[in-house]
């Protein structure tokens, strides 16, 4: 609605606007008082959703760093067991025939390998030179092309070839209808190229036509006494890959399909063949174990000396969000630094960060079924005043690490295979009550670290149904990939969205009511200007007469 123009103190001489503006003025401390918790409450809500990044980082980083999750060709990440990482246990070996590292699982001591034999891939190439200027139709010959047409087929895929295409063209088209091959053509060799990308019995190049056959006779693939492709005997047709052979303790050789293989928490990348069996020593990497440990707990603490910093943070009444008209009269110098105030506590003493953090507190110091406790191990939480940063005592972990490394690392990192549940507000009775125990029971198998991970889960789901997730729901999916599902099925509205949702519509309300008051405001005036008018007409009236008399 556009506002009529209104002119005032024609007849009065008063600043009517002006007298307006203040009246209302007095009036519209309440709608500045809301404006003001809609403020906050959006600072608010940045604040939890800040806390939440840091959380989520946390987790991904850590987990990154010990190795509980990989990142896949995809970019997507994986989760791992503990027993998958490589900084438990070492391994050394004076062969060149292959490089070894160990997973946490292996067992101490020393083990004996032989390489009877790599896994290879199947490959086949040029016998003698092509030459760079021959077309499909020189190479595979006139009579088999229809149109302009050939079709080979390769890996029992149809490729179809231009009389006219370029030796490069044939091994580009090759390599796109069949992807498992690498086909080139190197013009200073002069030689064709292709193989399999996988090593291993099943990776095989097949020509399965004769117009196929018949392109291994133009590019040379054969004997040169080989003319005619009824010629041509079957195992050059069909070319297969090998598996790798190796002895393990001195057993019956076992195979494998790759050269990268995984035995007994060895990690093998076999580079050649060997006439006797090689030994490899295994052991515990006890200073390398303790450092991946302490980075950890280095990185949590890190992380409550961030949160007991916002939870202690002073907050200075004096200082409410600024409205836009306060900011008008202000610098901005002055602003920012009204705000750094005015920003200051806004999670102080907040209860959902406070009970997460207590939860964890208590959660790592159960023990873990048929393993131990994080005291056992030399690690504790400090007095009081730390608010549960862990300490480790260097010798007691290094001596349980040389001890039983298994131990440590499930007390630590297990991972419980019970299935996960959430309660609802729908779960009553027996059905509560069995979700409850599925709970604990999945807790008092979760090593001490895994129950932070979780508990700090946890608590990016409880700070989400408070504040949403802000712009970082992918980030916390990575987290956990239904991490939103409770906040998605419930509406995507989070506590605050609600608070604020509410403070605007009072805003609303009260900008009508002020509106309706300057109006009845103006109209007032406009009446007292009405009357002073007419008062004034009369009054030179009046005076006209009376004057008109004297004369």
């Amino acid at each position: 609605m556009v506002n009529p123009i209104r002119f005032g103190g024609m007849a009065s001489g008063l600043d009517t606007e002006s007298l307006v503006k203040q009246l209302v003025s007095a009036e519209k401390t309440r709608v500045d008082k809301f404006t003001q918790q809609k403020i906050w409450k959006q600072w608010q809500q940045t604040a939890y959703n800040e806390t939440n990044k840091t959380m989520a980082n946390f987790i991904l980083d850590t987990r990154k760093n010990l190795g509980l999750t990989r990142t896949t060709s995809t970019g997507a990440l994986v989760s791992g067991s503990i027993n998958s990482v490589d900084w438990v246990k070492k391994a050394s070996s004076s062969s060149t025939a292959f490089d070894v590292t160990a997973s946490a699982n292996a067992p101490s001591g020393v083990v004996n390998i032989k390489v009877n034999q790599l896994a290879k891939g199947a490959n086949v190439s040029s016998q003698r030179d092509v030459d760079s200027s021959l077309t499909a139709e020189s190479i595979v010959g006139a009579g088999n092309f229809v149109g302009g047409k050939a079709t080979i087929k390769i890996n029992n895929e149809d490729i179809v070839l231009e009389s006219t295409d370029t030796i490069s063209i044939i091994a580009q088209k090759i390599r796109v209808a069949a992807p498992e091959l690498n086909a080139s053509y190197d013009s200073g060799a002069k030689r064709f190229f292709m193989s399999t990308k996988n090593t291993g019995e099943e990776a095989s190049i097949s020509f399965d036509n004769d117009v196929a056959k018949s392109l291994m006779l133009g590019l040379n693939f054969v004997d040169e006494t080989i003319n005619d492709v009824a010629n041509i005997p079957a195992a050059d047709s069909t070319r297969t890959g090998q598996a790798a052979l190796i002895e393990y303790n001195g057993g019956t050789p076992i195979k494998y399909q790759s050269n990268n293989i995984s035995i007994n928490g060895l990690n093998l990348t076999l580079k050649a063949e060997t006439t006797t069996a090689e030994a490899v020593s295994l052991d515990t990497d006890v200073d390398g174990a303790y450092n991946k440990i302490k980075e950890f707990v280095d990185e949590y603490n890190k992380l409550l000396d961030g949160f007991n910093s916002k939870l202690t943070e002073k907050t200075y009444r004096d200082f409410q969000p600024l409205t836009d008209e306060q900011k008008e009269a202000m610098s901005e110098t002055d602003i920012k630094l009204w705000e750094e105030k005015a920003k200051s506590g806004l999670l102080k003493n907040d209860e959902t960060m406070t009970r997460m953090m207590q939860t964890i507190r208590q959660d790592i110091y159960q023990k873990v079924d048929g393993f131990g406790s994080i005291y056992e191990l030399g690690i504790t939480t400090g007095s009081w005043r730390d608010n549960g940063k862990l300490t480790i005592d260097e010798t007691k972990l290094k001596d349980a690490l040389r001890n039983d490394s298994e131990k440590v690392l499930n007390t630590l990192f297990k991972t419980s295979d019970t299935p996960e549940v959430t309660i609802t507000s729908a779960d009553k009775g027996q059905a509560l009550i069995d979700k409850q125990a599925l709970i604990a029971k999945r807790k008092s198998e979760s090593g001490a670290f895994i129950r932070i991970f979780d508990g700090l889960t946890s608590g990016i789901k409880d700070i989400v149904d408070k504040s949403g997730p802000g712009s970082e729901a992918s980030l916390l999916r990575s987290v956990k990939s239904n991490i939103l599902i409770e906040y998605v099925t419930s509406g995507s509205r989070s506590l605050i969205d609600k608070d604020v949702s509410e403070i605007d519509k009072r805003i609303s309300r009260e900008t009508e009511r002020l509106a309706s008051l300057e109006e009845r405001y103006w109209k007032q005036f406009t009446a007292l200007e009405k009357a002073m008018s007419q008062m004034n007409s009369q009054s030179s009236w009046l005076s006209q007469q009376f004057g008109g008399g004297q004369q």
